[in-house]
């Protein structure tokens, strides 16, 4: 299972303007090595077949069964006595094709293949059992075990004894799959389905409410199809082991979690392909988290985004992990913490990334954006490379200040949206720009700036190709190194539903949301010792970019 998920990437007192313009690929105050800066490590996505099998699709309802198990009261019955026994305790010995029907109290079917012969089928066939002592299934021994569900089947546990060592309604510990036409309903008062192995959920309507985590896997959780839905006391859905080898991935198929405390919580890696994501943790983000416990999304260690929908409402982060690739699909994420918290890496090559709530909105050391489209909203700062927490965040982070300034920024493509209370883009190391287009809505208040780059020596602020617009307040405010392509830092008042545009042939325009007094603007269409003029709403800013000390100088500003 763990080599599914080996490593595979990665003031300003303003009266004036500054400007500063390429004359080749100078690092400004220092000297910075992009070589991999786009890298990052993420959980390797794998093909269909490397994460299911044929039969966890099969559908046998049309084949012969080997036996018929009848329900009924306290007891169950087994038409072949080859196969098992009967009574309280329905036991199972072999593989084959198992027809379940009728309705139980305090009954349970016990798989123990002691040879682990093949697949086990139980066709659950319009069934409901309760039980108030044990699992209402429980795989002691099998090579795999698939419940396959034929029109509605409800299965509860109301175990009293939470120190129960079987402390699910369904119990495997071997492989489980769960598929079929039909519904499953699962209440428990413990866990909801638990298999000690590898889990998988591939057709089929089901539903899981239980007290405590509601999928509990010690193997692998993996969606391949049906639609799942998982209410839970605890966590969604958990995929942890004692060697740290859990993981979750999904292929198609619809969940739905709304869960108490994380959402979708596994050891080394979380995967996405297609399908769709849906998850509540902790209340949602219009709860404040709760300090004591964990309520992220998606918390894992590696993370692959290449496809499928995926929607995070959470208390705290709504995802938290150690590496995070995202090269498709859509994120949609809301979080009265972070939006996205990266311990070391995050690379963005592709798909939708939209965090529409967040007290800060993408965090990592390294941040590098190849392509995609992202826009983040933050009440403090909107991309923080290597930024610690504050005393607003009670998020720990792994970035000590002698390593901030070995964190970064990178943006070589793609298109970026920021609105941000705080500092826009926040690198506490460098901030390099070589393509892609990035508006930022930045602070209205003179503490923070809608650019911000690291204090160290080596740390530069850079842009060789790309459109940047920043929009902020004068008192932090921040241009580009000298040596990069031209750009200008412009004194100008910008009002909410301004327009804001520069005659550079670029045709470039942009409405802003926030009222402002300045304006950081670079595209490859400016050219050295050209004057331009800078228009938001009815102000305009004309002035120049001067060949000779590389600083623009206000020719004149007029109201059109």
């Amino acid at each position: 299972m763990l080599k599914r998920f080996t490593a595979v990437i990665l003031s300003l007192a303003m009266t004036a303007f500054l400007a500063s313009c390429a004359g080749g690929n100078q690092s400004g105050n220092g000297t910075t090595d992009l070589s991999g800066s786009a890298e990052t490590t993420a959980a390797a996505a794998g093909t269909q077949e490397e994460y299911f099998a044929d039969g966890d699709y099969k559908d046998v309802t049309g084949e012969t069964p080997n036996a018929e198990i009848t329900l009924s009261g306290g007891e169950g019955t087994i038409s072949d006595t080859t196969r098992g026994s009967s009574g309280a305790t329905v036991t199972i010995t072999s593989k084959g094709i198992y027809r379940v029907t009728g309705e139980s109290e305090n009954v349970t079917i016990l798989v123990n293949d002691e040879t682990e012969s093949g697949n086990i089928y139980l066709v659950l066939d319009g069934v409901t059992m309760t039980n108030d002592a044990s699992p209402c299934i429980l795989v002691e021994k099998a090579d795999k075990v698939i419940l396959q569900t034929v029109g509605e089947t409800a299965l509860t546990c109301t175990v009293a004894d939470d120190s129960a060592a079987e402390d699910g309604a369904v119990y495997a510990k071997d492989d489980l799959t769960i598929n079929g036409s039909g519904a499953l309903t699962v209440n428990s008062s413990l866990h909801g389905v638990v298999c000690k192995d590898d889990l998988r959920l591939t057709g089929g309507k089901i539903s899981i409410t239980a007290e405590n985590i509601g999928l509990k896997s010690g193997g692998s959780v993996r969606v391949g199809g049906g639609e799942i839905t998982v209410s839970a006391g605890h966590d969604g859905v958990q995929a942890t082991n004692n060697d740290g080898t859990g993981y979750f991935h999904i292929a198609d198929g619809v969940l739905t979690v709304d869960a108490g405390y994380d959402g979708i919580c596994a050891d080394t890696g979380f995967s996405s392909q297609d399908g769709e994501i849906s998850i509540t943790a902790g209340g949602g983000s219009d709860n404040a988290k709760d300090s004591d416990i964990s309520q992220k999304g998606i918390k894992c260690m590696e993370l692959a985004v290449s496809g499928g929908a995926i929607t995070v409402s959470s208390a705290d982060d709504a995802i938290h992990c150690e590496n995070a690739a995202v090269s498709g699909g859509s994120l949609t994420l809301s979080s009265s913490d972070d939006g996205i918290h990266a311990n070391s890496a995050l690379a963005i090559s592709g798909g939708d990334v939209s965090v529409t709530k967040s007290y800060e909105g993408i965090e990592a050391q390294t941040i590098a954006v190849a392509g995609g489209n992202i826009s983040v909203y933050a009440g403090d700062d909107g991309v923080n490379a290597a930024g610690g927490s504050d005393s607003a965040s009670t998020e720990d982070t792994p970035w000590s200040a002698e390593s901030s300034a070995s964190g970064s920024f990178t943006v070589s493509g793609g298109t970026i949206y920021v609105n941000a209370n705080g500092d826009g883009l926040d690198s506490n190391g460098s901030l390099i720009i070589s393509g892609g287009t990035v508006i930022v809505e930045g602070p209205t208040d003179n503490g923070n700036g809608a650019l911000d780059k690291g204090d160290g020596s080596g740390c530069v602020a850079q842009i060789t190709g790309g459109t940047v617009l920043a929009l902020g307040s004068a008192g932090m405010a921040v241009n580009f190194d000298s040596g990069s392509q031209c750009s200008a830092l412009v004194a100008i008042s910008v009002s909410a539903g301004d327009t804001v545009s520069v005659d550079d042939g670029s045709g470039f325009t942009f409405t802003a949301t926030k009222s402002f007094s300045c304006a950081v603007y670079s595209s490859p269409s400016l050219r050295q010792g050209e004057s331009y003029t800078l228009t938001a709403g009815s102000v305009c800013v004309y002035y120049s970019l001067d060949l000779e000390d590389k600083t623009g100088v206000i020719n004149k500003s007029y109201a059109s």
